[in-house]
């Protein structure tokens, strides 16, 4: 069973800013809220699980994946069994919402049918299929954040990592996010959500992590 798990984690930037002696673990099929205030730490955090940063000390476990003995080679192989959504969506604009999908997945080598049948369950699930030809301009903020989220799943990831997911939405289509999210977890994907939306946390009875000033509280 594959989790994350930081262990003393200590990882900071020049000017001082990051998080110290990190300690948690997201179990496997657990949804956990990070939250805290606009540079309190979260973004690194998911950083470090991508291992696009490493720690100072301490070490981040991801799978079987141990950041203390990982190679420059291995580190695609953690990010492939990890979906990433974002605030701004960073959708494809010059390609329509079937190819965004089945970008990722020709990437990571599936073969064309492959491609079309993951595709479709994935716009599917996102309840998107009839809009596949349009442009991601076309599609309301909400529509864009599903894709968004189609897109993290297409390679079938153990965890599903979300920075700010509902942070450009207005609050209902930011509850329509988070039933999305809430269905992909009870069909057995971890997810790990960034947020500084207390009102929206305090909604779920996940379980929470706060960070104030580099150190995790919970």
């Amino acid at each position: 069973m594959k989790k994350i798990q930081f262990n003393a984690v200590t990882a900071t930037y020049k000017n001082g800013e990051g998080i110290r002696r990190a300690d948690f673990v997201l179990n496997p099929h657990e949804f956990l809220f990070l939250t805290g205030p606009s540079g309190a730490g979260k973004t690194t955090i998911l950083k470090l699980i991508l291992m696009s940063m490493l720690p100072d000390s301490g070490d981040v476990q991801v799978g079987k994946y141990n950041s203390q003995h990982i190679s420059k080679k291995e580190i695609p192989l953690v990010r492939r069994q990890i979906g990433c959504v974002f605030q701004d969506f960073r959708l494809l604009e010059d390609r329509n919402i079937y190819e965004n999908i089945a970008f990722v997945l020709r990437i990571t080598g599936h073969r064309e049918k492959s491609i079309k049948r993951k595709t479709f369950k994935m716009l599917a699930e996102v309840g998107l299929s009839h809009k596949r030809n349009q442009r991601p301009q076309q599609l309301s903020g909400g529509e864009q954040q599903r894709i968004a989220i189609a897109r993290a799943l297409a390679n079938d990831p153990f965890v599903i990592l979300a920075d700010e997911p509902t942070g450009n939405l207005d609050p209902e289509t930011a509850k329509d996010i988070l039933s999305l999210f809430k269905t992909i977890n009870e069909r057995g994907t971890a997810v790990l959500m960034a947020t500084h939306n207390q009102n929206l946390v305090a909604q779920y009875a996940y379980r929470k992590l706060e960070l104030k000033n580099g150190r995790v509280f919970g």
